[in-house]
């Protein structure tokens, strides 16, 4: 593939090119970036086609850069960093900065954890614009990795992956109205077998865990209904009947600690959570995705 280099290169060719060199592959590579590797390969065929050259050669199971790749890589790398070094001066040079932030997070940290979170940025950068995106997990990655959110934060099932990216541990919690038999007990996926289950999203990973907990028992799925958001699912289960709500401890910590609603312990206990951060390298060097980063590390969740 031979030709003159034209001007529509961009930022996320380079991004792509490094983290499939550095990653080791293109589906690692989409893994990292919260891309689909479909995205990648497309990705990838643009930018040789912007620069005329071809920049990998099959060699087996892995990669292998051509010349150009080799050449191209270092230039790449430096583009890169020194696009992470503007974000990262513009944003320090003084208190009165004004820029904006946007996060998109799961519902139950833009609710009850993040307020606490951006204050603390506000008040370190007074003129700083703070956005927060509710969304779900998939559409976060997606919003990260389009530009349109310079951080995402997604909780997810704890699958024992320990990266820089793992920010905190949570847990999931079953709970019920105080009048419910099961309040206070520790249950077994038999005892939970006769109740309905409330949560946010039918569809996401608490249900999964749900699910997988009566499926090691050898018992059908649960009965469970969708509420649309975590206030949603506390009034289902405030408003009585035998119905359990699915929902991160942190959602819970008031109600909980008023006995408003309580807890049912499980047996074998479900899946831990982890809430990790999503970015881009260009976003991960802004001093405000950092100190952001840095309050929610190792922040205890409940």
């Amino acid at each position: 593939m031979k030709g003159t280099v034209k001007t529509d290169l961009e930022l996320r060719h380079l991004r792509v090119f490094v983290s499939v060199v550095e990653t080791g592959g293109h589906t690692r590579a989409a893994r990292s970036l919260g891309l689909s590797q479909s995205t990648v390969s497309e990705t990838l065929t643009s930018l040789e086609r912007a620069l005329g050259t071809e920049l990998f050669r099959k060699a087996g199971k892995g990669i292998s850069l051509t010349r150009s790749g080799e050449t191209l890589l270092p230039y790449a790398r430096r583009v890169l960093g020194l696009t992470s070094e503007i974000v990262a001066q513009l944003a320090v040079v003084a208190s009165d900065v004004k820029a904006t932030l946007t996060v998109a997070a799961v519902e139950s940290i833009s609710t009850y954890v993040l307020p606490a979170r951006l204050a603390e940025l506000r008040e370190k950068w007074p003129r700083v614009s703070l956005e927060v995106a509710t969304r779900v997990c998939a559409e976060i990655r997606e919003s990260v990795a389009a530009g349109q959110s310079d951080l995402g934060l997604v909780l997810e099932m704890d699958a024992g992956r320990n990266d820089d990216t793992m920010l905190t541990r949570g847990r999931l919690v079953i709970f019920g109205a105080p009048a419910h038999p099961l309040a206070g007990r520790t249950a077994s996926a038999d005892d939970l077998a006769r109740c309905d289950f409330y949560m946010s999203d039918a569809a996401g990973d608490y249900h999964q865990a749900l699910r997988r907990h009566f499926e090691a028992a050898g018992l059908p799925h649960p009965r469970t209904q969708a509420l649309g958001t975590v206030e949603g699912v506390k009034r289902g289960i405030l408003a009585g009947g035998t119905a359990l709500g699915l929902l991160p401890a942190h959602a819970l910590k008031p109600e909980l600690a008023a006995g408003a609603l309580v807890e049912v312990r499980v047996r074998p206990a479900l899946p831990g959570l982890v809430l990790r951060a999503v970015t881009t390298p260009e976003a991960d060097a802004s001093p405000l995705v950092q100190e952001l980063v840095h309050g929610l590390r190792g922040l205890a969740l409940g």
